[in-house]
């Protein structure tokens, strides 16, 4: 069994890592930076509230073997020097202290946002060129902080990169719930008529790989692999699927994809004069992600790592439905 540092342990993939590996005898040493969401300890479990991009960390990090990197803020909208210090700062700093206590393999969770574009995109590798400018700074905050674990690994770092796709389950707070948000009103805009193929990642899909990837013999060299159910769906079978497990009447209105756009990027203007510059109801990435079409191909996954991951959709959301209905608007 081994010590093993999980960053972002208050957020929703953290915790859920924190507690998989705890329950499997691993000794955990779970931060993040809401005390209130952190993992209970236990025997196996040792709970640290800590921002990495500024508290010292000599301390979580001694005689850890392992580090899974998954604390970041992950948010459409916000500032960029927000995204800055989170994603890459903090990064930057865990890397060099994992050097310095010579950690055995550095597991980082970056994020395929970084593929988005305005078009559609079917099996989508891991090889990647950034683009001349980016839709979101949390995409090319994650793209640097992926440019980080790189280098860190040439300095002799074991490191390993999983870029998962929409995570949800029993504890999301991000993407489920941004969906029920739309939906609370009554009816849901179908962005190019919900025809667009996405893929999701049931979150004990994505535990059980990064459980696998603690003590397995995998390749550390620092590439990435691509993460998601393995069965792509069209966004109006997801919503249909989620509405129904929850027994919502919700009206699907056909809304085509430049008029939305447009009101999109008038609405993201209204919102950065406003005071605090909130998130706006609409943002031109929430449109792209449900109107255009990204799959992944995570065939290296499945062959470099052993992943084989179950993708029933209609069991996951009935799950999830049923936690939603006790827990999910506390």
């Amino acid at each position: 069994m081994a010590r093993i540092l999980v960053t972002g342990a208050s957020g929703f993939i953290g915790h859920k890592v924190a507690g998989q590996l705890a329950s499997a005898g691993h000794t955990v040493i779970a931060t993040g930076r809401d005390h209130s969401r952190l993992p209970q300890a236990d025997a196996h479990l040792r709970a640290i509230t800590a921002d990495l991009a500024d508290d010292a960390l000599d301390a979580l990090l001694e005689g850890c073997e392992v580090v899974v990197h998954s604390a970041a803020l992950s948010s459409p909208w916000g500032r960029a020097e927000e995204f800055q210090r989170a994603n890459v700062l903090a990064t930057q700093r865990l890397l060099e202290h994992a050097l310095r206590h010579k950690v055995r393999r550095f597991i980082h969770i970056g994020s395929p946002s970084i593929y988005f574009r305005f078009r559609d995109q079917y099996g989508v590798e891991e090889a990647f060129d950034p683009p001349a400018r980016w839709i979101t700074d949390y995409a090319r905050t994650k793209w640097e902080s992926e440019c980080e674990v790189l280098a860190a690994c040439a300095r002799g770092l074991p490191a390993l990169i999983l870029r998962p796709r929409a995570v949800y389950g029993e504890g999301d707070r991000a993407i489920l719930p941004r969906l029920l948000a739309v939906a609370a009103r009554g009816w849901f805009p179908m962005i190019g008529g919900g025809r667009a193929l996405v893929d999701v990642t049931h979150i004990d899909n994505l535990v059980g790989l990064i459980e696998h990837c603690v003590d397995a013999d995998v390749p550390t060299d620092g590439r990435a692999y691509n993460v998601s159910n393995g069965a792509p769906v069209q966004v109006s079978h997801l919503l249909d699927t989620l509405f129904s497990a929850l027994e919502l009447d919700v009206k699907r209105v056909p809304v085509p994809r430049v008029p939305a756009l447009l009101l999109a990027g008038l609405a993201e203007r209204v919102a950065l004069l406003r005071p605090g510059r909130p998130e706006p109801r609409l943002s031109r990435y929430g449109v792209g992600v449900l109107g255009y079409a990204q799959t992944l191909d995570i065939s290296r996954a499945r062959c470099e790592l052993g992943y084989d991951p179950n993708p029933d959709l209609e069991a996951s959301l009935a799950r999830y439905a049923q936690w939603w209905r006790t827990h999910g608007r506390a």
